[in-house]
C-alpha cells in the first residue's frame, strides 16, 4: 500500500518530537528518533521532510510520530500503521498503546486506563513486544514494559520488576517503578522515590541518591547525581569524581557539561513594553571533567554541547557558544535548540506572536518560520 497526496503551496507547521514524556518528572526510557526525516504538519495533516526542507512523504496522515529504526507510527482514518521511509505501509497495529521501535522490538499495550484529569494509571492492562513485521514476539503478560536499550528492557509483572532480553528471558530481578534505560552499561532505576544505578548484573553501583526534578543517564563515563541537595558527577564504579557543589547539571557532551550555580549578582533582562523586567541569579556555565568552570556561569539556561556548539537561551534571546565561550548569533531568535544532524529548531517572537522553524549551522532557514499554534 502506497500513500500519496497532491501538495498545496501553503504554510507548513513543524511538529515537536519529544524524546520522553515531558509531563513526568522522571521519564521512561525512550528510543532515539531517526534524524533523516522530520514530521511536519500542514492543514491538519502530517507528512515528512528531509534536512533540506524537501517533502519526502506527502501530507496524508492525521497524526505521525518520528522514525525509529526505519519505521514511523502514523494514524489515518482512525487506524494506526507503521510506515517505512518511502511512505509504504508495513503493517497495521491494533493496540491501545504503541511505543517506538528500539533494537528491533516495540512495546505494545492493551487495556491500560488512567484516572481522568489526574493521569494516574487505574488499570495497567497487559504489555508485550512486536517485531518489525508486526508479529507479537514476547506475549502480552506484563503490567509495565519499556523500550530495549543495550539488549535489555525493564518490565513489571504485578509488583515484581525485572530486566528481560530479546527472547523475553528474565536476566535479573529488581524493584522498579520506571527506568532511564541502559547507557554505557549502567541503568538508572527509580523506585518509590529513590534513584539507584545498576550494572548489567543488577548490582547497585551508586551511593544513596536524591533524584531531584529528573534523572540522568551516563554519558562519557559520568552522570550528574544529587546528594544532599547539591549536584556532582559519579563515574561508572559509583565513585563521586566531581564533588556535589552545583544547583543543577546536565550530562557531559564533547568533554563539557552545563552546570548551574548561585550568583550574588542579579542579571537583569531588558524591560518589556509593559515596563516589567525580569532578572536571574541562578546562572549556567560549563565545566570540564576536572570540575573546572571553563565557560563562566553567566547564562539563564544552557544545553549540553552538540556538534561543537552549546545552545543558550536568555532574556528571550537564543544564541550559541563554542567551546571557548565565544558567542555565536545566527539570527534574531527568541529560542534555539541544540543542533542535531545539522539542524536547530528556533523560535521567532514570544507568547501569542511566536513563529518557529528550522535553521542550519549557517543560520539559513530551511523550514518556516510558521505560526506556532
Amino acid at each position: 500500500m502506497w500513500i500519496t497526496q497532491t501538495i498545496a503551496r501553503q504554510s507548513i507547521k513543524p511538529l515537536v518530537v519529544l524524546a520522553c514524556l515531558i509531563a513526568c518528572q522522571f521519564c521512561v526510557a525512550q528510543p532515539q528518533a531517526d534524524s533523516h526525516l522530520l514530521a511536519v504538519e500542514k492543514d491538519g495533516k502530517t507528512g515528512f521532510i528531509d534536512h533540506t526542507g524537501k517533502v519526502v512523504i506527502p501530507f496524508h496522515f492525521d497524526q505521525a510520530r518520528s522514525f525509529h529504526e526505519g519505521l514511523a507510527l502514523v494514524t489515518l482514518k482512525g487506524k494506526q500503521y507503521f510506515i517505512d521511509t518511502t511512505g509504504r505501509v508495513q503493517f497495521e497495529v491494533k493496540y491501545d498503546i504503541i511505543r517506538d521501535f528500539s533494537e528491533g522490538l516495540a512495546a505494545v499495550n492493551i487495556g491500560e486506563t488512567r484516572i481522568p484529569n489526574i493521569g494516574l494509571i487505574s488499570n495497567p492492562g497487559k504489555w508485550g513486544y512486536l517485531d518489525k513485521t508486526g508479529k507479537l514476539i514476547i506475549p502480552m503478560k506484563f503490567t509495565h514494559a519499556e523500550s530495549f536499550s543495550e539488549g535489555l528492557a525493564a518490565i513489571k509483572d504485578g509488583d515484581k520488576g525485572a530486566f528481560i532480553d530479546h527472547d523475553g528471558k528474565i536476566i535479573f530481578e529488581v524493584p522498579l517503578d520506571v527506568t532511564l534505560g541502559f547507557s554505557e552499561g549502567i541503568v538508572g532505576v527509580l523506585y518509590r522515590g529513590t534513584l539507584s544505578y545498576l550494572d548489567r548484573t543488577g548490582k547497585n553501583v551508586s551511593p544513596p541518591l536524591g533524584y531531584g526534578p529528573r534523572g540522568h543517564s551516563f554519558s562519557e563515563g559520568l552522570v550528574p547525581v544529587e546528594i544532599k541537595g547539591k549536584t556532582g558527577f559519579m563515574d561508572r564504579t559509583g565513585k563521586i569524581v566531581i564533588e556535589p557543589q552545583f544547583e543543577d547539571a546536565e550530562e557531559f557532551r564533547e568533554g563539557l557539561a552545563p552546570v548551574k550555580v548561585h550568583s550574588e549578582e542579579t542579571t537583569w533582562c531588558p524591560r518589556e513594553p509593559s515596563g516589567s523586567r525580569k532578572g536571574f541569579t541562578m546562572k549556567w556555565g560549563y565545566i570540564d571533567k576536572t570540575g573546572k568552570l571553563v565557560i563562566p556561569a553567566e547564562f539563564e539556561s544552557a544545553s549540553s554541547f552538540s556538534e561543537g556548539l552549546g545552545a543558550i537561551n536568555q532574556c528571550d534571546q537564543g544564541f550559541f557558544v563554542d567551546k571557548t565561550g565565544k558567542k555565536i548569533v545566527l539570527g534574531k531568535f527568541s529560542y534555539v535548540s541544540p543542533f542535531g544532524d545539522g539542524l536547530s529548531r528556533i523560535d521567532i517572537g514570544v507568547n501569542e506572536d511566536r513563529w518557529w522553524g528550522l535553521i542550519d549551522k549557517t543560520g539559513k532557514m530551511i523550514w518556516g518560520p510558521t505560526k506556532d499554534r
